[in-house]
């Protein structure tokens, strides 16, 4: 343990507030390295991608790649963009994968944290369409038709805003199962014949 010496001889660990930033740099540092570290060798890959791909008619190189290295097409596509992006640049550091990603890969946000939609963003945006003008259920206003109508559309719209927010979850391309999406559209249209 690093210890500052005191003028009595006594030694006092450092202070937190001194060691909190000192960490944060090490581990900030350590990340940066590991990803600098890797860089060479996603080059050396893009290049002998190149060759390999140089070799082969059209549309063999995305099955060549799956078969051989269990990565798709647009993978191998990154390593030899980074490849040809920084060729030439044997003695100097080279520029980051994301970097280069972002600035000739054609992806403007590659390596960057994006937020996820919270859940309840897709119903914000829904309650903020709905038509509350047409919806306004003061029965002191509304003929019975009026309301039975009014009631009918909140409904249906009560329906496809539980649809979308359950859909988001239960799809197969979004960790859920068919079988999960067969279900729930069984349902909506269920719920929707009972205000047809």
């Amino acid at each position: 343990m690093s210890k500052i010496a005191i003028a009595e001889g006594h030694e006092v660990a450092r202070p937190l507030s001194v060691l909190v930033p000192l960490i944060k740099k090490d581990l900030n540092d350590a990340q940066v390295a590991s990803v600098h570290a890797s860089e060479p060798y996603y080059r050396a890959a893009g290049e002998k991608m190149i060759e390999a791909k140089s070799q082969m008619l059209k549309g063999e190189f995305g099955p060549w790649i799956k078969r051989n290295f269990n990565i798709g097409y647009q993978h191998a596509e990154r390593y030899m963009t980074y490849a040809r992006a920084t060729a030439g640049t044997q003695n100097q550091r080279l520029r980051g994968f994301s970097e280069v990603m972002r600035e000739e890969g054609g992806d403007p946000t590659y390596g960057k944290v994006v937020r996820k939609q919270e859940w309840h963003d897709p119903v914000k945006h829904l309650i903020n369409k709905v038509d509350v003008e047409t919806l306004n259920l003061r029965r002191e206003d509304l003929r019975r038709a009026d309301e039975s109508r009014a009631q009918k559309e909140l409904g249906l719209q009560l329906i496809e805003i539980g649809y979308k927010v359950l859909a988001k979850k239960l799809h197969p391309d979004k960790g859920g199962s068919r079988e999960a999406m067969a279900r729930l559209n069984a349902v909506r249209n269920r719920l929707r014949n009972v205000y047809a």
